[in-house]
């Protein structure tokens, strides 16, 4: 009978040591998981800024450039621009702001106007690339 008894208790042992290694491999499991989900949506949050900011930076350009093409009020490019601000990071926020100040106030000469346009778009592209 002895050797009956342990070879029950080596069973038994063997069925609890590997019920505790498969709770700690599904533990480690889950966490993975949970690491990979987390990164996932990190970078779907950061493709839809990316795509929020190039709807906002486009039509905000397209407002501002009807705005001084035909010379009308300034709340359609207001609209705009404060998509454009949500959106943007601090040099792109102070190009917005300098080249909606110039339309405002609607004196600048047009070399001046489409350097700071240039700048701006470029601040944008900046961006979109992060």
């Amino acid at each position: 009978m002895e050797p009956a008894i342990y070879t029950l208790i080596g069973a038994l042992g063997g069925i609890l040591i590997t019920q505790v290694a498969n709770y700690f491999l599904e533990s480690k499991k889950a966490k993975n998981q949970q690491v990979l989900k987390s990164i996932e949506l990190d970078h779907q949050k950061h493709h839809d800024l990316l795509k929020e900011r190039r709807i906002a930076y486009s039509n905000y350009l397209a407002a501002i450039d009807k705005t001084v093409a035909t010379e009308i009020n300034l709340a359609e490019c207001v609209n705009h621009l404060y998509g454009a601000l949500i959106v943007s990071t601090g040099e792109t926020t102070k190009k917005i702001a300098e080249v909606f100040s110039m339309i405002k106030m609607k004196d600048y000469e047009t070399d001046e106007f489409l350097s700071a346009k240039t700048k701006l778009l470029k601040a944008m592209q900046a961006d979109l690339q992060n």
